[in-house]
């Protein structure tokens, strides 16, 4: 039998421009340290899957791995969030 952890509680889009953005601009840094900017703002460390993720998707963030130290790296690529306009207005 296979246990499912609980869904996380949706974070707000403002929330997740206000992670992206504490991410320094075109300076690489390790995956921790995006977890305690993330923190730093009252969300919890999990959510950095989430804010990874959209901020990808987004243009806003890039990703790399070293392969031979297995260490992630995040960097801000763009100086806005870029949130799409809601379409359904």
């Amino acid at each position: 039998m296979t246990s499912y952890a609980p869904a996380p509680a949706p974070i707000s889009p403002a929330r997740i421009d206000a992670a992206l953005m504490r991410f320094p601009y075109e300076q690489w840094i390790v995956m921790p340290t995006a977890a305690a900017h993330v923190q730093d703002l009252g969300l919890p460390r999990e959510s950095l899957t989430t804010v990874i993720r959209t901020g990808r998707r987004r243009g806003v963030l890039r990703t790399r791995k070293e392969p031979d130290r297995h260490l992630y790296y995040v960097m801000r690529i763009a100086e806005t969030p870029h949130r799409q306009a809601d379409l359904t207005a």
